[in-house]
């Protein structure tokens, strides 16, 4: 194995200490860390999962969050991107996503990727979707790919153990996965570990609470035992280590029933009333209006900008301008899985009873309890670092980087050419020979909107960094 990417799913960079996570925090001081990562929007899992795996923003591999509706699968459907359903879509449309993945690309150089993990199911399913003919493999709780190794993981580790929380059984079995099987028998050329948390103590107990400070010491000692195992095994003695997160994190300030709240003001008439689709996807929320009406989204939006939990907002293309709304294009969304309004719930800085900053209000889970999914600079700002032969020794840098820069960093890593076109740009300043990150020219742009009415105003403003032609959201805000 030539790179092994290790996910903490849910970590925040100021997370990574000595008290909580030693061993990460001393490998990292002997490679390189970027504290200017960026998640895509929204800041969930699975959407983000799909960016870190294809290089590609949301609008352009066709997964627009956790909780979606797809008008070219099921146009009356809001679902859980999940694998059953995943499945099923690909039955119907052929493939689930627009392009392609790294598995596929390193299929196409006669390389292998594996994955495993402990999150959900459709985080896992989309990190290769097509192990099963790819030649790669895909390990979760609940199912794997291709089919057929599931009977020999089982003889060699044994049955997964049950969840819990903090998820330790199910995490270190995930390292037993890659280091008795995957390393010494499959030896791929990239390998995946995604540790489930501290993403479900922090569901569960909030932000730097006792469940999530556990599950954090925990995540880092199943790491620490990672490491010392692959640089015993031949095959990945050498293996440069790739650090990520999905997102960061907030602290619910109350909890809003969307659909509720628009039946209250008339613009739904019942729970039945599907003329507009809500997905909730914790910070934020994705609407789709009938025929994607430019009317209709029109009133939402301007019912939305009335309530004090309503933040940023976006439309489509296919809905067309919404005055006071800026274009979904901006943030790396807008494509033919478009939601035709995307709201963000307002945020702050102010902190937890934890001392943890970023609060917020959600769709879903309970006060006081931890969420993401916002366009806060909270949740859009995670981590990113490295260590290994080819990456520089003790850099920290503040260049700005993405979870869409993940692939095209390993295709150039491993000195692949492919013409495939990619959303992120290859890391090239964290590796040996790589240019000066001080030389990187980085582009700051602000975008405002605003819509001014007799009983209300609205006004919202997005920050946004570039590095060549990548754009990362650094997060927006309502004034």
């Amino acid at each position: 194995m030539k790179i092994l990417v290790v996910s903490f799913d849910g970590l925040q960079p100021s997370q990574i200490n000595e008290d909580l996570m030693p061993n990460l925090y001393g490998y990292l001081n002997d490679g390189v860390t970027f504290t200017n990562h960026h998640a895509v929007y929204p800041s969930v899992t699975r959407i983000n999962s799909t960016s870190m795996f294809t290089g590609r923003y949301p609008g352009s591999h066709g997964i627009a969050a956790n909780s979606v509706v797809m008008r070219d699968f099921q146009p009356g459907l809001v679902f859980s991107v999940m694998q059953p359903m995943l499945e099923n879509i690909r039955e119907k449309l052929g493939d689930v996503l627009y392009v392609e993945n790294l598995g596929d690309i390193l299929n196409n150089f006669g390389e292998k990727f594996v994955a495993v993990g402990a999150g959900t199911t459709g985080n896992s399913f989309l990190q290769n979707p097509n192990a099963h003919k790819n030649g790669g493999a895909v390990v979760n709780p609940e199912f794997t790919l291709p089919y057929s190794l599931e009977k020999k993981l089982k003889s060699i580790v044994g049955d997964w153990p049950s969840e819990s929380i903090p998820n330790e059984k199910r995490l270190k079995h995930c390292v037993d996965i890659m280091t008795k099987y995957f390393i010494p028998k499959i030896n791929p050329t990239v390998g995946l570990i995604w540790f489930s948390e501290p993403d479900k103590s922090h569901h569960a107990d909030g932000v730097g609470n006792e469940l999530g400070t556990q599950a954090i010491k925990y995540a880092d000692k199943c790491f620490g035992d990672l490491i010392s195992k692959i640089r015993k095994i031949e095959n990945s003695k050498d293996a440069n280590v790739i650090i990520i997160s999905d997102h960061g994190y907030s602290t619910i300030k109350g909890v809003i029933d969307i659909k509720e709240e628009l039946i209250k003001v008339g613009l739904l008439e019942n729970e039945q009333d599907n003329k507009i689709l809500i997905a909730p996807n914790g910070g934020s929320v994705l609407f789709y209006v009938e025929n994607s009406e430019n009317k209709l989204a029109t009133k939402l939006a301007r019912t939305l900008m009335q309530f004090e939990w309503c933040g940023p907002m976006f439309y489509s293309s296919n809905t067309g301008k919404i005055e006071g709304l800026l274009p979904a294009e901006l943030i790396g969304i807008e494509g033919p899985r478009c939601p035709d309004v995307t709201m963000s719930f307002q945020w702050n800085s102010e902190k937890n009873i934890a001392g943890y900053k970023g609060m917020i209000y959600s769709s879903g889970g309970d006060k006081n309890l931890g969420t993401h999914g916002s366009i806060s600079k909270h949740e859009m700002n995670n981590v990113f670092g490295a260590f290994g032969p080819d990456f520089k020794k003790g850099l920290v840098s503040s260049t700005p980087t993405g979870n869409v820069d993940l692939t095209p960093t390993i295709i150039h890593l491993l000195g692949l050419e492919t013409d495939i076109p990619f959303d992120g740009r290859p890391i090239r300043e964290a590796l040996l020979n790589g240019v000066n990150h001080e030389n990187i020219k980085v582009y700051i742009e602000e975008f405002k909107s605003e819509y001014i009415n007799e009983g209300y105003s609205y006004k919202q403003k997005l920050v946004t960094s570039s590095v060549e032609n990548t754009h990362y959201i650094d997060y927006a805000e309502r004034n």
